[in-house]
Formats: C-alpha cells, sequence, structure tokens
C-alpha cells in the first residue's frame, strides 16, 4: 500500500497547477468509484487510496474532501442503480480530458493506482484502465508504471 500512496503522491506533487481543477476531481471520483466497484465491493485498500487523493486535493484547495467523497459515493451510488448509465456518466467526465498531454496521463495513472490498491488487479478493473485509456486517446500500457 506505502507504494500506491508514494506514486500518488509523487504524481500530484508533480502536476499541482494542472490537477487545480474541479472537473478534473470530479472524473477522478467517477473513475475510482467505477473501479472500486468493478469487482463488486470497495474495499478498505481502494478507501485509502481515495482518501490519500483527497488529503492532496485538500492541500491543493481545489475541492472540500467531504465534498469529492460525497461526489464518490453519488457516483458509486449511480453505478450500482443502473450500472450502464453510471458507466457512461463516468465516460462523459473522463472524456473531457481527451488530447489533454498532461491530465489525461495523470488521471490514467491515477486510476491504475488505485485499481491495484488492493492487490488484486482483476480482469474487470483492467477493462475499465483500458477503457478510460481509450476515451483519453492513450495508449494504455505506456501509463501503468
Amino acid at each position: 500500500m506505502t507504494g500506491i500512496i508514494d506514486t500518488l503522491k509523487s504524481l500530484i506533487n508533480q502536476h499541482q497547477t494542472q490537477v487545480r481543477n474541479r472537473q478534473f476531481v470530479e472524473a477522478v471520483m467517477g473513475s475510482i468509484a467505477l473501479l472500486a466497484l468493478a469487482d463488486g465491493e470497495i474495499s478498505f485498500a481502494e478507501l485509502m487510496a481515495r482518501d490519500y487523493f483527497l488529503d492532496h486535493v485538500q492541500q491543493l484547495q481545489i475541492i472540500e474532501p467531504n465534498e469529492a467523497a460525497e461526489l464518490f459515493r453519488s457516483y458509486a451510488e449511480t453505478i450500482e442503480a443502473d450500472p450502464q448509465a453510471g458507466k457512461d456518466k463516468v465516460w462523459n467526465l473522463v472524456s473531457i480530458f481527451c488530447g489533454d498531454e498532461i491530465l489525461a496521463p495523470l488521471l490514467l495513472r491515477i486510476c491504475n493506482a488505485i485499481a491495484k490498491a488492493d492487490s488484486n488487479y482483476s480482469e474487470k478493473e483492467q477493462a475499465i484502465i483500458t477503457k478510460l485509456a481509450e476515451i483519453l486517446g492513450l495508449e494504455n500500457s505506456q501509463y501503468l508504471n
């Protein structure tokens, strides 16, 4: 878990100026809700990784962590209630960053770190990461380390 936290910290610190974007935080919250639910349940490790991201969001003064956590919860509820509508909502959020040379790969790397947080990188999570990369216009293997 420490490695995941260090990865998130490094990624966010490298791009502090660009990450100061509410739409980016919303896309991350929606994406990680989708990833967390991919294998049927949200793990404690995934929540810890999410909370670490939220702590940095607070330090960057983008959005209140409670508001971001509420966004995560709202996306998770939408995905659970209607998986296709939930996915479509997340894909639309993510598509805003297609072609962004900084935020698109950062979003994919953050999502990959969250997906690996519970040490169970499932096929369903891999499929979501692949779809995120496709929407972002990225070759996913290039950004998954």
